[in-house]
This record gives C-alpha cells, sequence and structure tokens, in this order.
C-alpha cells in the first residue's frame, strides 16, 4: 500500500472514529482520566525514588528492592492503562450497537470484570518489564528483535480488553482467543495497516514548523507558541487514544460477527490488517 493511500484511509478511519465520539463524547473522559492518574502516579513514585537514591537506578544500588519495586510499578500504570481503556472499549461497543451508554456505565462495566483486568495486567506488565530489561543490555540487533517481538505480541493480543469486558472468561483465554479471531479473519504473518495512527502522526506535526519559523523571528512569540502546541497535543493525545479505542472496539465487532460496523468503511475495517510477504527463511522452509 502507497503511503498516500494509507494516509486517505488513515484520515477516512479518524473521520469515522470522529463521528462515533460526537455521538457518545462521554469517551473522551477514560484518556483525559487515565492521563491525570497515571501522571500522578508517575510523580508520586519517581520524585521520592530520586531523593532516596540521589538519581541512580534503584535496580543498580540495590536489585533485592529495586526489581520488585520497578515490577510494582509496572503493573500499576499498566492497570490504569488497560482499566480505562476497558471502560472506554465497552462504552464504544454500546454505541456502536445503538445503545445509550455513558462514562459511568463503562466505569462501572470495567469493575465487574476487575479480577480479569487484574489477572490481564499481570500477564502485559510482566511481558512489558522483561522485554523492556532485554532490550537495555542488548545491544542494536537485539533491540530491533525486541521491538519485533514487541509488536506481535501486541497484534497478537488486540483483542483481549474487548474480549475481557464484552465477554466471559479469563485472561488466558482471551490472548487465546484474540490470536485465532485474528488469524480467522485476516489470516496468518500479520502486520498492522497503521490505523488511523498516519493522521494522527501528521496532525501532531502541524505546529513544529510555525513554532521553530516564530523562535527564530521572535522568540516571545515563539513561546507563547509552544504553550499553546503543547495545549493541543494534550487535547490530540486525548482524542487519538478515544479514537484508538473506538477503532479497536470496531473491529473487534468485525473479527467476531463478520459485519462492519453502522458507520464504518468496510473496506477499511477489511483492510485493518495485511499479510506479510513471506521472508527467504519461511521460503526455504515451506520446500
Amino acid at each position: 500500500m502507497q503511503m498516500g493511500d494509507r494516509f486517505s484511509r488513515s484520515l477516512a478511519l479518524a473521520k469515522e472514529s470522529i463521528a462515533v465520539l460526537r455521538r457518545t463524547p462521554s469517551l473522551m473522559w477514560f484518556p483525559v482520566i487515565s492521563g491525570i492518574v497515571t501522571l500522578v502516579l508517575t510523580i508520586s513514585f519517581f520524585i521520592p525514588l530520586y531523593i532516596i537514591t540521589g538519581g541512580k537506578d534503584l535496580e543498580k544500588v540495590n536489585p533485592a528492592v529495586g526489581y520488585p519495586v520497578m515490577a510494582l510499578f509496572y503493573f500499576v500504570s499498566y492497570f490504569i492503562v488497560i482499566f480505562f481503556n476497558a471502560g472506554l472499549v465497552s462504552c464504544a461497543h454500546d454505541s456502536l450497537h445503538g445503545r445509550d451508554t455513558s462514562f459511568g456505565h463503562g466505569f462501572q462495566n470495567a469493575m465487574r470484570h476487575l479480577p480479569a483486568i487484574l489477572g490481564w495486567t499481570l500477564i502485559a506488565s510482566t511481558v512489558g518489564m522483561i522485554l523492556q530489561m532485554i532490550a537495555e543490555r542488548s545491544g542494536i540487533i537485539g533491540r530491533i528483535v525486541v521491538a519485533l517481538l514487541g509488536a506481535a505480541w501486541n497484534i497478537i493480543t488486540y483483542f483481549v480488553v474487548p474480549i475481557l469486558v464484552v465477554e466471559q472468561g479469563s485472561p488466558v483465554a482471551a490472548v487465546k482467543k484474540s490470536g485465532g479471531m485474528l488469524k480467522r479473519t485476516w489470516g496468518e504473518n500479520l502486520i498492522g495497516n497503521g490505523g488511523i495512527g498516519f493522521v494522527l502522526v501528521f496532525a501532531a506535526l502541524v505546529p513544529v514548523l510555525p513554532m521553530v519559523i516564530a523562535f527564530a523571528v521572535a522568540p516571545v512569540a515563539g513561546l507563547v507558541l509552544l504553550a499553546i502546541s503543547i495545549l493541543y497535543w494534550l487535547a490530540l493525545g486525548i482524542a487519538g487514544a478515544a479514537m484508538q479505542g473506538v477503532y479497536q472496539t470496531a473491529l473487534y465487532v468485525y473479527a467476531e460477527t463478520g459485519t462492519t460496523p453502522s458507520g464504518f468503511s468496510p473496506e477499511y475495517i477489511s483492510g485493518a490488517f495485511t499479510v506479510k510477504e513471506p521472508g527467504m527463511l519461511d521460503k526455504l522452509r515451506r520446500r
């Protein structure tokens, strides 16, 4: 797929996701509150840690304490993101099926699935921490391999949260079903088609050139534009997270039912993933 085609596809998906957000504006509260809670957690964790260790890594100062503390931080930070994403997906699922919903409804539904969400948080945070530790101790080749493994893991587990909040079951069963849904719907050797990410990246770059020019011509104007840009990026991040949740839910509905949710284009939903061309090693194995 050409870059221009990917951008036009991304733009169309963004417009379709925004239409759902306009219909259910309460979805925007989930990334807002998730971001605030995550920021408070990070500040309350790292500032005391910095003071105690004098700016050194706790794992190096005292590994027996450092690794458990970092594991706890990973778990809590992952839980915040997963929990509020679960609420967002729950509301998006109702909205895509024409049902009235609200932030409170999504929050309550996430609470009803709290044990499963905690179980998935434990799995996801453990995998994330292990991959990060390997990457930090590897060279450039090792980091590339870890990045590829992380991307594959993210694709395989793409539907775990929708499965947990819409259906019943354990996190392990959700991981298995997520991989099975992807394989059944889109085939093997999947790679992402970018989703709405292309248009979000482009939108994030919009203020950069004017800001650089403003700093070169009038530094005060540059500072003002920088402040405006920061607010713009925050708003874009919130909207982008909400749109990603809506898009993820729409793909889940398509993979589960075989029908495209109302308001989304069938060709864009069915083309969410593409099949990677087999490499030389795969071709040799098939011979």
